[in-house]
């Protein structure tokens, strides 16, 4: 099938997206990303041969429905034309319990050789009583299960958007007051990522900080108050995913 998001780059130039926010990106990205950081790199230094990977993509519906995972195909069927095989394991309304309970049928049956991996903003909503150290718990079993079936596997850990009360959604269904320490489980897959030394695409700060400052955007942008919208899936998520996709794609040529 035809990717629908061939670049990033072409994605932004047709949607006009404001140049005064990816100042702003950059210029987060630039303050706070650290120096040295894990990256993906096997898996770039794998497709320097004839061997075809598979990528796998698993979450909730910030993966499931987004347009960046189908950005994500775009840029390895562009830069990697027939070695590489995107597969969209994520599920809307899930949390970790049921990441944990499905790994083998929708990831590990795939035999990947990079995961991406997200499910803070579902662990963190009250109604699924998941406290972080049981999230935790559940992201290890899940990363141990993949280092146990392929130790070179490349793990990508993301912390997503923010929440907000958005009034077009009834009041049963606010977001943030459905997830009040949802910056608590966004936390504990950055210190997971530290402790286990696997990469992490941290996008929070930079959803929060346009939050914070352009908030009129930010509520454009995220209109039911978890969601991003695909033009904003794409400027904010994928850039920060293609930045470190690049990265490591370098890193693996050296």
């Amino acid at each position: 099938m035809r990717s629908l998001i061939p670049s990033i780059s072409r994605s932004i130039r047709a949607l006009a997206l404001p140049v005064l926010f990816l100042g702003l990106l950059s210029a987060t990205h630039a303050a706070e990303e650290p120096v040295q950081s894990p990256l993906p790199v096997n898996f770039f230094k794998n497709l320097q041969t004839a061997k075809r990977e598979t990528v796998v993509v698993y979450g909730t519906s910030l993966s499931h429905t987004a347009a960046w995972p189908q950005a994500l195909k775009g840029y390895f069927d562009q830069r990697f034309p027939g070695k590489v095989e995107v597969i969209n394991s994520a599920q809307s309304g899930q949390q970790s319990n049921w990441g944990l309970a499905n790994l083998q049928e929708r990831v590990l049956s795939k035999k990947p050789d990079l995961v991406f991996i997200e499910f803070s903003m579902n662990d963190s909503a009250t109604k699924h009583q998941i406290p972080v150290e049981q999230a935790v718990k559940n992201l290890d079993a899940m990363v141990k299960a993949l280092r146990e079936q392929n130790p070179q596997v490349d793990i990508v850990l993301q912390t997503m958007n923010p929440a907000w009360d958005s009034p077009a959604e009834p009041p049963e269904r606010a977001s943030a007051k459905a997830r009040p320490h949802l910056a608590d489980y966004y936390e504990s897959y950055r210190g997971y990522a530290r402790e286990h030394g696997l990469p992490l695409v941290d996008h929070y700060p930079n959803w929060l900080k346009l939050q914070q400052e352009h908030e009129e955007q930010f509520k454009k942008w995220i209109p039911d108050g978890t969601h991003p919208i695909p033009e904003a899936s794409l400027a904010v998520t994928w850039t920060a995913i293609e930045a470190l996709l690049e990265k490591a794609r370098n890193a693996a040529a050296k």
